[in-house]
């Protein structure tokens, strides 16, 4: 398509352009759009609005500076538009559906790079509720319902949402969702591809948000799931539930490995006439384990690892921690103490 470029700024890397493109808003990120000018080629990715105008941020640029008030040749990403489109008419179904079923209306919307939120005041985190909305926004997507976009020269009590606008556009699905809107939609419900919710999660008293993707998004989801499972597979080499649970197997042996080991020090230290342990490669539960057991037997003892933290216990454990304590040291405790040292070679 033919466009017009003008207010280039190569210092901040922003221009304007007057072009059949969306230019964001409403929680949908703007078009992906490439243009190629008299000896010169710009990308961009994003814009915002200001006061003077829609501005357009450069991504990429080559050839000669640009020259402004000229015409360009615009291409828009048509996938980007395609994957948009069919995130923004899939929620436009899911919060019709969540209002008439639930009575949770929509109030924040927002398209990200690879997910989307909706944000349902008055909302539940009841799980086979929102498998129900899911299901019924697929079941929508299957019907193939039309998508209308037009404008309407006069108010509309039928609309979801009330809007201050006279001569509102309207995006219609019939039977299911009548609202003002000035974003990108696939022309058939058919054409969103597929709607999984992702996470629900509660943000605070009056809303719960939820993540879901649609269409292309939703399959390149599923791919990356798909791709990550094979490297899981080649490496743990064989299925990965079968080493799973191998490793965790492994893992229980080791605890208990380790915890005959812990039996055997306590032993040995409560058994030895040295108070001071100093540099120990353990760490600091299985300090207090021992400090625990030395405790329980009525002897002191200060143990201290190789990154400076310690436990200690026994009838004088107060008073060596005193002394820690002047050197520097930090922590606290009943029975066994626990803390670091603020210079470990102290």
């Amino acid at each position: 398509m033919k466009g017009k470029l003008f207010n280039y700024d190569s210092e901040k890397g922003l221009f304007q352009i007057e072009a059949c493109i969306y230019e964001g808003g409403g929680g949908q990120p703007a078009d992906r759009i490439k243009i190629k000018g008299p000896c010169f080629y710009i990308e961009s990715d994003e814009a915002f609005k200001e006061k003077d105008g829609t501005f357009w941020k450069v991504k990429n640029i080559s050839g000669e500076e640009p020259k402004t008030e000229v015409e360009v040749d615009v291409t828009i990403d048509e996938l980007w538009r395609l994957e948009v489109s069919q995130q923004h008419t899939a929620q436009h179904i899911f919060s019709a559906l969540a209002e008439r079923l639930y009575g949770w209306p929509s109030e924040g919307f927002t398209i990200f790079e690879d997910e989307s939120k909706i944000e349902l005041l008055g909302a539940d985190e009841d799980p086979e509720k929102y498998v129900k909305l899911e299901r019924q926004v697929n079941e929508v997507i299957l019907r193939q319902i039309p998508v209308r976009v037009y404008v309407t020269e006069e108010a509309d009590e039928k609309l979801r949402k009330h809007t201050d606008y006279e001569h509102p556009r309207i995006v219609e699905i019939e039977g299911i969702d009548k609202c003002a809107c000035g974003g990108t939609h696939v022309t058939n419900t058919g054409y969103v591809g597929g709607f999984a919710i992702l996470n629900v999660e509660r943000k605070n008293t009056r809303y719960v948000r939820v993540i879901f993707a649609a269409g292309i998004r939703l399959a390149r989801i599923a791919k990356n799931y798909i791709e990550r499972e094979l490297e899981l597979k080649n490496l743990l080499t064989g299925d990965v539930e079968e080493r799973v649970y191998q490793l965790l197997e492994q893992k229980k042996q080791l605890e208990l490995e380790k915890k005959n080991l812990l039996e055997l020090v306590k032993v040995q230290v409560a058994q030895s006439d040295e108070v001071f342990w100093r540099n120990l490669p353990l760490d600091i539960q299985s300090m207090k384990q021992i400090a625990a057991y030395c405790n329980e037997k009525g002897k002191d003892i200060v143990l201290v690892n190789q990154e400076g933290y310690f436990a200690m216990g026994g009838p004088n454990a107060n008073m060596h921690f005193e002394a820690f304590r002047e050197k520097g040291a930090s922590g606290g405790g009943k029975g066994v103490i626990t803390g670091k040292l603020a210079n470990n070679n102290k």
